[in-house]
């Protein structure tokens, strides 16, 4: 899956690059946070349902696109940061929020002190399906 990390107080997005194909068993390397209006959306799951959930945030459509199972999601505007499930409900975290296969050990490392990137760093030391390069997106480059 994936690990992101969502750090209100930098107001930045920090994500690992690998994706896993289940069905080849080939991983390559890519971009997990794209550009909303605003700000950023990382995905964690399944990755086809991204254009979905940028279409329905930007279009800010009342009807909600039917996802896959088992997708995560984390926004980050000058709003707030948010995350969700495939529900597409979504909750605000007032401080820090880490989503996908890597979330638990990233959460003890932000709980530890490190910061976002740190933490998405250990993360893919220990999750199989988190792997550098760590990439940073900050909103206040938006």
């Amino acid at each position: 899956m994936t690990t992101i990390v969502g750090d209100w107080d930098k107001k930045i997005l920090v994500s690992d690059s690998q994706f896993s194909d289940e069905d080849t068993g080939i991983k390559y390397f890519e971009e997990k946070i794209v550009a909303i209006d605003g700000g950023w959306l990382g995905v964690a799951g399944n990755w086809s349902d991204c254009e979905k959930v940028v279409d329905y945030i930007n279009k800010k459509s009342k009807v909600k696109p039917k996802l896959k199972p088992d997708s995560s999601f984390i926004r980050l505007t000058k709003e707030g940061l948010f995350y969700c499930g495939d529900d597409l409900e979504w909750e605000r975290a007032k401080t820090f929020m880490a989503i996908g296969s890597g979330a638990m050990a990233a959460e003890v490392c932000m709980r530890m002190g490190l910061s976002a990137e740190e933490a998405v760093k250990w993360a893919c030391n220990v999750d199989l399906k988190s792997h550098e390069p760590i990439k940073t997106y900050s909103l206040l480059d938006k």
